[in-house]
């Protein structure tokens, strides 16, 4: 399910906690109830994530998944994670942690810890049974705790800012690579990310692991749009993000992420051919132009990137998104007339009177139309049904038609003829004089 709020921020005293809260469909719509009540006692969650802040100030975190694992967790103040993420080693005066784990058909674990004076003080429930903490409850704890730490990443800043002060990235990957995928994990990227002595190998790494292990395509736009611009200059970094945003499936997420890697004006060659390339595998129209425009602005274009360009062009059906996406390639004229064969198709297949004859133009501005542009242009003017939109066309064309080719002459006066109003043809005949 699509997350429909980006992220909810819980506080953790000093710590924070980023979680997507999910959306219902029409099936699950009775699966995550609130009551009006303001106790998360009373909150029922199935197959989502729910978080929100107490009446006391506490920090709440509900998740169930598909095979009906139910985590919670219950905090304030600031709560200190074992460098290991097994224990819970501290907590500011006043603070209170509380972590509940059940499966599916299982009995509900819980442990609680709070600050008494100073000291850290733990009790262990097995459905509502109290249990002895310092061995069962320790124990339970260290087994199911990092799989919490994980989800919501508690603690996941300082475990990285040691990881990093260990071993470098090196060791701070090796360790991600080892977590599931969630808030603790993406923490710990952003962390990497704001270093700037990251080597090209370390940062393909972290792309790598980024979309091969993620929750959400959310999670994964969410870290690759944090990523430098600085960073993809280097041709190995911006190849490696175009790849990893190609894999991408939510529509939305991957023009996100493909436009923040042309923001860097510097990419190679081969970056932007990778990137021309995911832009064909964007379903949406809106979204497919909106990186199209991107690329297509850049002030030069290689014949490769132009001709995937325009094969994007052609799965879009709107005729006003495919004008639209049209637009920013006609500065590139020199591939313009090179694959002009291919060009005039897609205008051709548009059916809106007006975005055809906008769209057959755009292409009087460039400088390098010859005869053999000329003529299959006038031929294509002819299908415009609108007398208006045609005459509109036909007369400015002829302001830069040249008059003394006689094919030119034949192929205007056999469009012109195609006007069906009087008014509107005898116009278009007066302009070409």
């Amino acid at each position: 399910m699509r997350p429909f709020l980006l992220s909810s921020f819980l506080a953790f005293g000093c710590l924070n906690l980023v979680a997507p809260v999910y959306a219902q469909t029409s099936e699950d719509g009775q699966k995550a109830k609130k009551t009006t009540s303001s106790s998360h006692e009373e909150v029922r969650v199935i197959n989502g994530t729910f978080t929100t802040q107490g009446s006391k100030g506490e920090s709440v975190y509900i998740t169930t998944d598909d095979n009906g694992l139910r985590l919670k967790l219950v905090t304030s103040g600031n709560v200190t994670v074992a460098e290991d993420e097994h224990s819970i080693t501290g907590l500011s005066q006043g603070g209170r942690f509380e972590f509940a784990r059940q499966e599916k058909s299982g009995p509900e674990h819980k442990v609680v810890l709070e600050n008494r004076d100073g000291a850290l003080e733990g009790n262990y429930w097995i459905d509502g049974e109290t249990q002895d903490y310092a061995t069962a409850g320790q124990t339970w704890l260290a087994k199911h705790l990092p799989e919490m730490v994980s989800k919501t990443g508690l603690g996941a800043e300082a475990r990285a800012a040691r990881l990093y002060g260990e071993g470098g990235a090196k060791k701070l990957l090796a360790f991600t690579a080892g977590m599931e995928a969630g808030s603790g994990r993406t923490k710990m990227y952003k962390y990497l990310l704001g270093k700037e002595d990251l080597k090209p190998g370390e940062m393909r790494l972290l792309l790598e692991q980024v979309t091969q292990g993620k929750t959400s395509d959310y999670e994964a736009a969410s870290i690759l749009t944090k990523l430098p611009l600085d960073f993809l200059a280097n041709s190995e970094t911006a190849e490696a993000y175009a790849t990893a945003s190609a894999s991408l499936e939510s529509d939305y997420e991957k023009s996100r992420v493909l436009r923040h890697l042309l923001q860097q004006e510097e990419l190679s060659e081969k970056a932007l051919d990778k990137t021309a390339e995911a832009i064909a595998t964007i379903d949406s129209n809106y979204e497919k132009v909106k990186v199209l425009h991107a690329l297509a602005s850049r002030p030069q274009l290689s014949e490769k990137q132009f001709e995937l360009s325009m094969r994007a062009l052609q799965n879009i059906s709107s005729d006003y998104e495919r004008t639209k996406g049209l637009q920013p390639l006609m500065r590139h004229e020199q591939q313009l007339v090179k694959y002009f064969d291919k060009v005039l198709p897609l205008m051709n297949s548009i059916g809106s009177d007006y975005e055809k004859a906008k769209a057959y133009s755009s292409l009087l501005g460039n400088s390098r139309l010859s005869t053999s542009q000329y003529l299959p242009l006038l031929k294509a003017s002819e299908s415009i049904g609108s007398d208006y939109e045609k005459a509109k066309l036909l007369r400015k064309m002829a302001l830069q038609l040249p008059k003394d080719d006689k094919k030119i002459r034949e192929a205007y006066s056999q469009a012109a003829k195609t006007v069906g109003s009087k008014y509107e043809y005898e116009k278009v005949m007066a302009a070409y004089q």
